[in-house]
């Protein structure tokens, strides 16, 4: 359901890039450039150039060089207008000249003989439709895309593979966020972690796995994206593969949202083919919901659209998974965990043959533990009972469902002010909260049951500071910060601490923690074939980080 509405522990590294020129490090602006010539071909020099877009108050001009050519560089994302006018000719404009992010657009001028208060107009629309300015392979994901396509999983990662030459390699059907997701994606054959993925111009890669981002923008919160495959410039340095150049939207002077919820439960699923149609299908519930707005920032009373300085955009979504898993395991019964087997024997005599050492049989005429044994009592917890009805020796067994909360949050800020006509500053924040609690304990060699867990937090941060300043007609500057980081904190839920009274200690002298050892059954066909249940190594707390500052001054 949607609705649009308008008016009008660990590791920690540290990364420094300093880079001084626009061909050391990757952007995301691009530039329209082209060259003026009247009717028989001849250039006209010192023609005043104007490109502006004016919903959002950024406007370049220039004149003409000697040779008749114009740039202007530093423009983002949007739809511009370009306005020619030189002494002894018709105005020339060509409204609508719509930019893509990080592309040189050219746009030819032919003007007329004429008086200057005579005017031309042609359709942005049918200029700057060809790439001739560099010999870059890219794709360009657009906002209509991004908005109307069908996302199973709500991820803008997944429309990478609209470009020709990229392939998905995630494994996963359906998109994830946070430390769940993953952006490995093969362009034109490369190693899926020698990929950039940028955020207006800055780092959005998780530089300790190298396979998923610091933070994913909300679909509502993009406006486009570019996907570099090859022969792109050195700016777009450092990795060997593709690159990602990611835009998130501005405010203009209307304003302008959405507000959205999208849903999914167990009741439009089916059956797996393992499950009992008898029992009640895993509970499966995901909410996705969020709003933005867009728009100028003025004080009431003072609007004039014409005059707007600064904008502004805004956007939250969250995310609510409730997905359970179910589980159906063999366990020891009740007597079995008390230390009495014989009701194995009596199911199948065959499995308790005479010891010849002992003459006794076994499990049935010893105890083959001490169930009052302090350390018995430690472990056992990492068994879940059998369930009610199913507590029969030699076929016990563990039924249940158990759930594993997914909890995303993302707030998005982003303010354009322009300073001056020639001055302009963009500030852009974004924040993820991710939590997740995992229903067997994470990164271990035997997780059976849901007696232990993990719970896994992962907040990402990405913040941008951007620049521009067009010092003159022919020099422009333009400075970009940004820094971005993610964590990663890990806390043991349910049986994981050893008990005072136990009498074994760390395997590696104080590298324990006081978590318990795990356990293993296996062999025969015992317990199907045998289960484990291990809590593993998991430093409680603060478990990873990884900032990395860039600063990028192109001129």
């Amino acid at each position: 359901m949607r609705f649009v509405f308008g008016f009008a522990r660990g590791c920690a590294r540290v990364s420094l890039l300093l880079c001084l020129s626009a061909s050391l490090w990757a952007q995301t602006s691009g530039s329209i450039t082209g060259t003026v010539r009247d009717s028989t071909g001849a250039v006209i020099p010192n023609a005043q150039v104007t490109v502006s877009d004016t919903t959002k108050g950024v406007t370049r001009t220039s004149t003409t060089n000697g040779q008749g050519e114009y740039l202007a560089a530093g423009l983002g994302q949007g739809s511009y207008n370009v306005i020619v006018i030189a002494e002894g000719f018709k105005k020339y404009e060509a409204k609508g000249v719509v930019l893509d992010v990080a592309q040189k657009a050219r746009v030819d001028v032919a003007l007329e003989v004429g008086a200057i208060d005579a005017e031309i107009v042609v359709a942005g629309t049918s200029v700057a439709q060809v790439e001739t300015q560099s010999s870059d392979l890219t794709g360009t994901v657009s906002g209509k895309e991004i908005s109307q396509l069908q996302l199973n999983g709500r991820n803008f990662t997944q429309l990478v593979t609209l470009v020709p030459g990229v392939s998905n390699q995630t494994g996963q059907d359906e998109g994830q966020v946070g430390i769940d997701a993953n952006v490995s994606y093969s362009i034109n054959g490369g190693r899926v972690e020698y990929n950039n993925w940028e955020l207006d111009g800055g780092d959005n890669m998780d530089n300790g796995s190298n396979s998923t981002l610091n933070v994913y923008p909300s679909l509502d919160a993009i406006a486009e994206f570019k996907v570099l495959t090859s022969n792109y410039g050195a700016q777009y340095g450092r990795s060997g593969s593709g690159t990602v150049e990611v835009e998130t939207k501005s405010g203009t002077n209307s304003f302008h949202g959405t507000v959205y919820e999208f849903a999914r439960n167990e009741k439009l699923n089916a059956f797996n083919y393992f499950d009992d149609p008898a029992a009640p299908k895993p509970g499966y519930k995901k909410n996705d919901f969020g709003y933005s707005l867009g728009g100028p920032v003025f004080i009431p009373g003072h609007y004039n659209a014409s005059k707007q300085k600064t904008f502004f955009f805004w956007s939250q979504e969250w995310r609510r998974d409730r997905v359970a898993r179910l589980f159906n395991q063999a366990v020891p019964s009740s007597a079995e965990r008390n230390g009495d087997f014989s009701g194995l024997c009596l199911a199948s005599p065959s499995d308790c043959p005479h010891d010849p050492a002992t003459g006794l049989r076994y499990p049935g005429d010893q105890v083959p533990f001490n169930a009052s044994d302090p350390n018995v009592q430690a472990l056992l917890p990492l068994i879940p009972l059998p369930s009610p009805g199913k507590d029969t020796p030699g076929t016990a067994r563990f039924n249940g469902t158990v759930g594993t909360p997914v909890d995303w949050r993302e707030e998005l800020i982003r303010v354009d002010h322009n300073i001056t006509n020639n001055n302009r500053v963009t500030f852009r924040y974004i924040h993820d909260s991710w939590q997740k609690t995992t229903d067997v304990p994470l990164w271990t060699n035997a997780g059976s049951f849901p007696t232990s867990r993990t719970d896994f937090k992962g907040p990402g941060l990405a913040l941008l500071a951007r620049l521009s300043s067009t010092m003159s007609p022919t020099l422009l500057n333009e400075f970009v910060f940004s820094y971005t980081t993610d964590h990663i904190v890990l806390n043991n839920v349910g049986v994981w601490k050893r008990p005072a009274n136990t009498t074994f200690g760390d395997l590696f002298g104080g590298n324990g923690s006081g978590i318990l050892p795990g356990i293993n059954i296996t062999g025969g066909d015992a317990y199907d074939g045998g289960f484990g249940q291990d809590v593993g190594y998991i430093p409680n707390g603060p478990y990873n980080s990884n900032p990395t500052y860039t600063y990028r001054d192109n001129v």
